[in-house]
């Protein structure tokens, strides 16, 4: 898939013009061509994430926090797939409404043409800007 088709679907998460700016602004695509994900796929490839990698990952405020574990997956989903569809996602993260902070987690392009979000402390892959009570607001993406 062409970077700038990549680029399409995932602008298509951000609402509102000058967000939208903001996020060409801030976001690297640094490849040309990017290898989807089939969705069953990846989720054969997000148990695995569950049960073999995430038990010897332990989380340290600023030393091994969100954007590492955003990291870590996208390194590790690259190199177990030999696929290239998977970025970091960089934005604010709201939990019951009330703004928390900002964030880091993972996208994955899909073949259907969708983006999935992995929030890749806990594996749990959505659609959308919600997962459980909490909301992603995405604003920046390196890939």
């Amino acid at each position: 898939m062409h970077v700038a088709e990549v680029m399409m679907l995932v602008q298509a998460k951000v609402k509102g013009w000058i967000n939208k700016l903001l996020f060409f602004l801030r976001s690297w695509f640094f490849d040309v061509e990017y290898e989807p994900f089939d969705e069953n796929e990846l989720k054969e490839y997000l148990k695995e994430w569950v049960e073999k990698e995430l038990p010897k990952l332990a989380y340290a405020k600023e030393k091994f926090d969100c954007d590492d574990f955003a990291g870590y997956f996208k390194y590790w989903l690259i190199k177990k797939s030999g696929k290239n569809g998977v970025g970091r996602a960089i934005g604010k993260v709201y939990c019951d409404g009330e703004f928390v902070g900002y964030h880091a987690w993972n996208l994955v392009v899909l073949t259907s043409g969708a983006i999935a979000y992995i929030e890749s402390q806990t594996g749990d892959m959505f659609y959308g800007e919600t997962l459980y009570n909490w909301r992603y607001e995405l604003q920046a993406v390196l890939m």
